[in-house]
């Protein structure tokens, strides 16, 4: 067990002020670490001060953080005291005594995802084996989320029929490793941005927790910082796209946004994603727009065979005749499956794909938004289609901005660095952040920040700083 620190803050007790928070990357260089930074009131240079990286020449990641630099350095004064007993003795190991420590989690393209995961524990490790009051997890992707269920799991709705079951055997639910090990690494709650299944994270979070009750149990009675209990947290970015789309639809999309969303029609490229797309909808306060669920029929080997119209609402008798579509999808992969569907839409689909008859006329302009894309593959290609006008992304995976090649006229990233601040303080009051990053809240505290590419067809004629807007 990790030497006992005492606590003296637990998570939702109350808003931390700056100098009680900590942030910290698992790898020098990314923008994340340092927005979060400067949203809690810290200097962007935190980050990178506070954290030591080292790697031995053998390959060895050892994280050294560095607050005894405030022995020597005055911008270091606020950990100070911890380096004295009550006595004025010089003691050591108690660097972050009294702080709350946030890992910000982003994907690379230098690193595998499974190298910066063991970072994370080691970086949380360490920060509460100096005594840090809590480690908060700010994991802008959850690693192994689509791996959230395995052939055991016989009550999951979506492993009933033998083809699930065929295609998950030799597999196992990684994301509860994932989870297990946040858990015994020291770290209190994970919060993470339009999960893969968020209902499944946590009842993977929740088996975790029970799994490590007696560890809790004995956590608690010794007072210790080290609890071994996770929290998930999980930001529905339904308000966010809502506001960019109603806000920022014409300017940054070019689309037609007048008669409360008239010709708008958001689309649902499967029955997966229904719920999340309706949400955006109602989110975005477009109340005359039109909404489309679409279902795909695929062969043995994956290929999509027939797209059928679903469920339609305030659908246009002249159907996709002159309307703006976007279609949402919470990540892209391949790019295939997103492209098929808007091919078939827009009649570019091959003769094997059978396109419902309901499906007709031609839209005047289609934006495919995903949460998280790395771009991998021949995606680019697959999504640079003249049948795909723009693609909107955000900095959850932030490789997808750093590989966008050819798609850079086209694609734009909506940073969410301030919502995940703003979500991290509503944890420490022990809030919802759902409850309170609205439309209306986002809107007033300008949380939503634009960047686009250098040659980007929309703004290659207009002034911009930094790429921002």
């Amino acid at each position: 067990m990790v030497h006992v620190h005492k606590v003296s803050y637990n998570l939702g007790d109350r808003e931390l002020k700056p100098e009680e928070r900590v942030v910290i990357g698992t790898r020098p260089g990314p923008k994340e670490p340092r927005r979060v930074a400067e949203h809690f009131g810290l200097s962007p240079y935190h980050p990178k001060q506070i954290i030591r990286h080292n790697v031995w020449r053998d390959g060895e990641y050892l994280p050294t953080i560095m607050t005894k630099l405030a022995l020597k350095d005055e911008r270091f004064s606020r950990y100070k005291a911890n380096y004295f007993d009550e006595n004025g003795n010089l003691r050591w190991g108690y660097g972050l005594k009294g702080k709350t420590v946030y890992l910000v989690h982003t994907l690379s393209n230098e690193y595998k995802a499974q190298e910066l995961d063991m970072r994370l524990f080691e970086d949380a490790y360490t920060a509460k084996y100096l005594g840090a009051e809590a480690v908060v997890l700010l994991a802008y992707t959850l690693d192994h989320s689509a791996q959230e269920r395995g052939v055991h799991d016989e009550d999951h709705e979506r492993m009933q029929k033998e083809e699930e079951k065929e295609n998950f055997d030799g597999q196992a639910p990684i994301l509860k490793l994932m989870l297990d090990l946040c858990l015994t690494s020291g770290i209190d709650a994970i919060i993470t941005p339009d999960n893969h299944s968020p209902e499944d994270t946590q009842r993977l979070c929740d088996e975790v927790n029970d799994d490590n009750e007696s560890k809790h149990k004995i956590s608690l009675a010794e007072n210790s910082t080290m609890r071994y209990h996770l929290d998930f947290v999980h930001i529905d970015l339904a308000p966010m796209y809502g506001y960019f789309l109603a806000e920022m639809g014409h300017s940054h999309l070019g689309f037609d946004m007048s008669d409360k969303g008239g010709k708008i029609i958001f689309m649902s490229p499967d029955l997966g994603a229904e719920q999340r797309v309706m949400s955006i909808r109602e989110q975005s306060g477009l109340t005359n727009s039109a909404f489309a669920l679409m279902n795909k029929n695929k062969d043995s080997s994956g290929v999509i065979q027939t797209l059928q119209l679903a469920k339609t609402i305030n659908m246009p008798e002249t159907g996709l005749d002159g309307m703006y579509a976007v279609v949402f999808d919470d990540s892209i992969r391949s790019g295939r499956t997103m492209s098929k569907n808007i091919e078939a839409l827009v009649g570019m689909a091959s003769d094997d794909l059978v396109r419902d008859s309901r499906i007709k006329g031609t839209p005047s302009g289609i934006a495919v938004v995903a949460t998280r894309t790395n771009f991998a593959g021949n995606s680019i290609d697959i999504l640079s289609s003249d049948a795909i006008d723009y693609v909107v992304i955000t900095n959850s995976d932030p490789r997808g901005f750093r590989n966008l090649g050819d798609l850079d006229q086209k694609t734009i990233q909506i940073w969410i660095n301030f919502m995940m601040a703003d979500a991290a303080r509503c944890v420490e009051r022990g809030q919802d952040p759902n409850s309170l990053l609205t439309y209306d809240y986002i809107k007033q505290n300008d949380l939503v920040k634009i960047a686009v590419p250098h040659g980007h067809a929309l703004f290659t004629s207009k002034k911009r700083k930094n790429g921002l807007y």
